[in-house]
């Protein structure tokens, strides 16, 4: 059970990272055009962020026009996807005291 609970914390965490990071990407790039004028764009930066994230290497040829907060964007999803949601989550959660080390004892019959 445990492992198909960290690949549903996975498959959670990953949609949830992309997700927020293609809003900012989307405030970012269109704050000041129309509705109009930005229509089908929205998958454009879909399938940029997902291919970051994937570390795919794929482009709709928007990267190039990104402005430096778009950039950034792109930059943190690739090394979120490289490294995985988790992995870095493990990484800045406090760490938990171990037990003090106990080492084993056995009794050997001789004769």
């Amino acid at each position: 059970m445990g492992a198909v609970a960290r690949a549903v914390a996975v498959v959670i965490s990953s949609g949830l990272v992309i997700t927020v990071l293609v809003i900012v990407l989307l405030l970012t790039q269109l704050g000041g055009t129309s509705h109009v004028e930005s229509r089908g764009m929205f998958l454009e930066y879909l399938f940029e962020a997902v291919s970051a994230f994937g570390t795919v290497g794929l482009s709709m040829g928007k990267t190039s026009g990104l402005n430096a907060i778009g950039k950034l964007v792109i930059i943190v999803l690739m090394f979120v996807g490289r490294l995985g949601p988790l992995t870095l989550a493990f990484s800045i959660r406090p760490r938990e005291t171990a037990a003090p080390l106990k080492y084993s004892e056995e009794a050997v019959m001789i004769g």
